[in-house]
């Protein structure tokens, strides 16, 4: 455990040291959340110690797994032939939540694992770990998930759960795994009334919209060149804008779906033409333009034999479908486009959580390329 008394931070690195001043710590909403590293048995300098772990299995080769309990749960796999193997969420262990966080209360955590085990973790191999950010939006963050798509170039496996109602999706390929969740909606399903107090003393307005755009590294050494990333790197500040960077890159795979203007009077909201709305978004969604929309509804109304519509009756519906599209405009650009927000909290002091906006973002699109 860290001393107490310190007012400075103090982490080795790769033949730098890099100070963290305590005294002005900050809540972040740029995080790391899981890890997995891996500790080979030649660099432990002994035997960890489990006297704090309970064992939960043993096998035939060897090894065993323990788990350690802070306020969340970490899972250690040790093998006296091989590796020292850690998982889990260093924040919901160290806190009981990931809504906030800051490299301080991360190194913190480190260190008073390392402490328990008496082993170094710092120099251990992190062989996955999840980077992500939490950003306020207006609508609900489910409108936002189910808005999004991969861009097909891109290759990704997309996954919808089910049982999460379209409050997550996530899209995968061998290098990653993407989520993008309600990120309030997590705290209020997963936690019980005391801790919801304490994340909502740390930040959390329960009355707000919270969305997680998050990636998990299955092969961190994509960051890194295809060199392996230790544990120390994932809190070096010389590495932050790495990790800033690959996650915005990582949104850019997905598409934020196109929509039509919405109309703000009252009159022009009738059910034929919020019907129209709705399916002129499918269509434009599938790289087609209103144009295109006119056409299709002109020809499936031409393809009814005048028994059925007269030419009068097809000329009255012409009509009527032309004074409903002449009303409709594709928005420039996407409501549910995330890339000005996210490049905002990537850039930004842990202040700077919510919805505004500012002229130079506003004025380039991609702010972080």
């Amino acid at each position: 455990m860290l001393n107490p008394d310190m007012n400075i931070l103090t982490l080795i690195t790769n033949k730098k040291r890099v100070m963290l001043h305590s005294k002005t710590l900050q809540m972040d909403y740029k995080m790391i959340d899981f890890i997995s590293i891996k500790k080979p048995n030649h660099l432990c300098k002994g035997t960890p110690f489990f006297g704090h772990c309970k064992m939960v299995a043993a096998y035939p080769e060897g090894g065993a797994r323990y788990e350690l309990e802070g306020c969340g749960r970490i899972d250690i796999y040790y093998n006296p032939k091989s590796y020292l193997q850690i998982k889990g969420s260093i924040m919901y262990y160290w806190q009981g939540h990931n809504f906030t966080y800051s490299h301080e209360t991360f190194i913190e955590a480190i260190d008073h694992i390392g402490k328990l085990l008496q082993v170094d973790l710092w120099d251990s191999t992190v062989t996955a770990f999840e980077y992500g950010v939490i950003i306020e939006v207006e609508e609900k963050p489910k409108d936002y998930i189910l808005h999004h798509k991969a861009k097909p170039s891109e290759k990704l496996d997309q996954s919808i759960i089910g049982k999460d109602k379209g409050n997550l999706t996530r899209w995968k390929d061998s290098n990653v795994d993407l989520k993008m969740y309600d990120a309030g909606r997590n705290i209020k399903m997963k936690q019980g009334l005391n801790r919801r107090n304490t994340i909502q003393q740390a930040g959390w307005n329960p009355q707000l919209n919270y969305l997680k755009w998050e990636a998990h590294y299955l092969k961190p050494k994509v960051l890194n060149h295809g060199q392996g990333v230790l544990l120390h790197n994932l809190v070096n500040p010389d590495w932050q804008d790495t990790f800033k960077e690959d996650l915005y890159l990582q949104y850019k795979r997905l598409i934020p779906m196109a929509n039509i203007v919405e109309p703000t009077n009252k009159k022009d909201l009738s059910t034929s033409a919020i019907s129209a709305m709705v399916l002129a978004e499918v269509i434009i969604n599938d790289s087609k333009t209103l144009q295109e929309v006119r056409k299709m509804l002109y020809a499936r109304i031409n393809a009814f034999s005048d028994e059925v519509l007269s030419k009068a009756d097809k000329d009255s519906r012409r009509r009527q479908i032309k004074a409903i599209l002449d009303k409709m405009q594709e928005a420039d650009t996407s409501k549910w486009d995330l890339s000005q927000k996210l490049a905002e909290v990537l850039e930004n002091n842990p202040d700077n959580l919510g919805c505004g906006t500012d002229e130079k973002a506003a004025a380039d699109p991609d702010p972080l390329l």
